[in-house]
């Protein structure tokens, strides 16, 4: 068998939710020291049964994916990136990823194996919820959110934006995202790119990229600090900003719950709904 034949069958068998860096694929392969070729080997896969997302650079970056130049004539190096990342998320893979506020450590909010596995790597204490990440209102359905036409309204005024909202999710079924509390936090971004993931990948639970009680990473080194090699990477520079701003509704009125980003959004928005309510009158 020849090393492009090794090569191939040791990355038919990473398995979903999982990656390898070229140089692992290489070692496995019997050389080490030819991960240089790896990159070149994948590039000319056509084979889509040949799982080529789930290997990245050897600095844990995710690196572009060629199959997608392959299924839509697209050079763009960004694009390929985010298409990569966004499939991996959905598989239950790990990874730390730009978020509209600032970097996350992200997973398919669907697989519970891998969320729980966040708690772990983020030493996050396991009654609090993480907030979810959606790419569109009908996202709230896939976990039985139930909403008054009034909430619908006031939500659709609010997102897409950096506010986060919590809902009732009462479910045993998504005891594992909700902790016990019997509510989850959501929100819509309005990042092009963020949402171009998020279709690919579903909702995502996107806690900060940090250890629980420690300062959040600006930087992917800062993030390789906290993580190291068990999770992928995503890199779009430095990111400071605040978390979001945090709401839910008791009925049909809205509670500040935490001040945050777009928070001004939310006062103006209380003056929109005392303007209404006086028109009425």
């Amino acid at each position: 068998m020849s090393f492009k034949e090794k090569v191939i069958e040791v990355v038919k068998k990473i398995t979903e939710g999982s990656f390898l860096s070229y140089k692992e694929v290489a070692r496995i392969a019997g050389d080490e020291k030819a991960y240089r070729v790896i990159g070149n080997i994948l590039a000319k896969n056509k084979d889509l049964k040949i799982p080529c997302h789930r290997v990245i650079r050897n600095n844990g970056l995710v690196g572009k994916y060629s199959f997608l130049n392959f299924l839509r004539n697209s050079e763009n190096r960004k694009e390929s990136e985010f298409y990569k990342a966004g499939i991996l998320l959905k598989e239950g893979a790990i990874g730390i990823i730009p978020t509209d506020t600032i970097y996350g450590i992200c997973t398919s909010a669907l697989k519970k194996d891998s969320v729980e596995k966040v708690y772990s790597l983020r030493k996050r204490n396991l009654k609090k919820p993480m907030i979810i990440l959606i790419s569109s209102l009908e996202d709230l359905k896939i976990f039985k959110i139930r909403l008054s036409k009034k909430q619908k309204e006031i939500i659709r005024k609010i997102w897409p934006a950096k506010i986060s909202i919590i809902f009732p999710c009462p479910y045993r079924e998504f005891e594992y995202l909700h902790r016990g509390t019997k509510g989850l936090a959501f929100r819509l971004p309005k990042s092009k790119w963020l949402l171009e993931i998020l279709k690919i990948s579903g909702p995502l639970v996107a806690p900060s990229a940090n250890f629980e009680g420690e300062t959040p990473a600006k930087t992917i080194k800062e993030a390789k600090k906290y993580f190291g090699n068990k999770v992928f990477y995503l890199d779009k520079g430095k990111l400071e900003g605040k978390s979001s701003t945090l709401i839910r509704f008791i009925n049909d009125k809205i509670e500040i719950l935490r001040k945050g980003s777009e928070y001004k959004k939310i006062l103006n928005l209380f003056k929109v709904i005392k303007r209404e309510q006086q028109s009425k009158n």
